[in-house]
């Protein structure tokens, strides 16, 4: 029974990850270029709702384990609702390797919007405001900023070096959504009640 309780975990755990990726709504993502500054707006839609959404979005001490581009990141200071968030990383295309760092005011607004500005770092400027906003038992997420970086980046590569590392981040953080919407689920009374019953039948 024990054997046949490990089979249906297994078993269950890629259909409920299967059933929270919704595949016809990928990560939109699109860059638009005015000199030297880069606007940047995400639309996403995700099988979970707003507070689990919310819960990745500002998992800042943790975000290095689950968004490829990041090496370290930290909250440096936090009063209420206002935080001091510490991030370094990389963006890279094909041989183009960009090393950042930034330190940024994060205001938090649960659960619905978060603001970002950049006080140092890599980016001569950087603003940004994310909206979550449930859609039944989704979350869309629509994602707006406006950055000037400190070093130049060619023209030919900037908003797709762009691009590709802010749709990077986002996956990350939707994989992420899902791996901890499946965790819960998993451990959930009703799976609990199963594996009770299943393990009465040894």
């Amino acid at each position: 029974m024990r054997a046949r309780l490990a089979l249906f975990l297994v078993a269950s755990s890629p259909c409920i990850a299967q059933a929270l990726i919704l595949p016809e709504q990928d990560i939109n993502v699109h860059t638009e270029r005015d000199g030297d500054t880069l606007h940047v707006t995400v639309d996403m839609r995700v099988a979970v709702k707003p507070r689990r959404a919310w819960e990745v979005m500002t998992d800042f001490d943790r975000m290095a384990e689950f968004i490829p581009n990041l090496s370290s990141s930290k909250i440096a200071s936090r009063k209420g609702n206002l935080l001091k968030v510490e991030q370094k990383g990389s963006y890279s295309l094909g041989l183009w390797n960009f090393p950042f760092e930034s330190m940024r005011d994060v205001a938090l607004f649960p659960y619905s919007r978060i603001t970002s500005h950049a006080t140092s770092g890599s980016m001569k400027n950087m603003d940004s405001i994310t909206y979550l906003e449930a859609d039944g038992q989704n979350t869309r997420i629509n994602y707006n900023a406006t950055l000037t970086p400190s070093v130049s980046i060619p023209s030919l590569i900037g908003a797709t070096l762009v691009s590709n590392e802010v749709r990077e981040r986002f996956h990350g953080m939707r994989d992420e959504m899902v791996r901890r919407e499946q965790s819960a689920r998993l451990s959930s009374p009703n799976m609990a009640a199963i594996r009770k019953k299943t393990q009465r039948g040894t």
